[in-house]
């Protein structure tokens, strides 16, 4: 598995939402972006009969922000998460236990990945993702009232729906999935975290002849996984 948190980005589609595409035409040199606002995702991790599991939540196509898209449990820092020495932190946990009933502590997140969503979005996010063991004698549940539905599921299975066009993600969801599917186990995934390198990943939004595309950034070649 790659160690720099740069380097599945080369496996991602550069294909923007046509939504972001009409921003995009009408965005210039002198567009201001709004700031990003720091938050937090947590990746629960479990083994299943049929080998790695996260916990993954169908978004009502109300939502604001991600509407109808699969994500993993999150949001964003609230005043509340402020009082402690990591607001991200509490963040992730206080998230987790509001849309999945999971209780987890601040020592039980790994960090795995960071992406700030581009600037030319309205809704602009700072989020930190964390991987985490699923706590024995818990069970996740379908608790966030912004969701359709929530399940466990496969990497393998959630990417195979995704590209038949089935559900739809981020590509933050897709990049972590895309890497976890290379891990057949949550101990493997654990073993990655300590020497993973992580880098704030801010796609860029730039025209092509064809049309726009994602710019994602590159890890030095000094840091690429060998």
């Amino acid at each position: 598995m790659p160690s720099h948190s740069y380097d599945v980005l080369a496996r991602l589609s550069p294909q923007v939402p046509p939504g972001m595409v009409e921003r995009a035409a009408e965005w210039t040199e002198e567009s201001v972006p709004r700031p990003a606002v720091p938050a937090a995702s947590v990746i629960l991790l479990r083994d299943g009969d049929n080998g790695l599991e996260t916990y993954l939540l169908h978004r009502h196509a109300q939502m604001p922000f991600a509407a109808s898209m699969v994500v993993f449990p999150g949001g964003r820092v609230d005043p509340v998460d402020t009082d402690g020495l990591d607001p991200i932190r509490r963040c992730a946990v206080r998230e987790t236990t509001e849309e999945t009933g999971v209780v987890l502590a601040e020592t039980d997140l790994h960090p795995w990945a960071r992406w700030i969503t581009p600037e030319l979005e309205p809704r602009r996010y700072d989020t930190w993702f964390f991987v985490a063991v699923m706590p024995g004698g818990q069970n996740a549940a379908d608790i966030s009232g912004e969701t359709e539905r929530a399940e466990w599921s496969t990497p393998q299975a959630a990417l195979l729906a995704e590209r038949s066009g089935v559900i739809k993600m981020l590509p933050p969801t897709l990049s972590i999935l895309i890497e976890l599917a290379d891990c057949p186990t949550v101990a493997e995934v654990i073993d990655h975290v300590h020497e993973r390198q992580i880098e704030p990943v801010l796609p860029g939004v730039v025209k092509v002849p064809d049309g726009w595309r994602f710019r994602y950034p590159q890890a030095p070649a000094s840091k690429k996984s060998s």
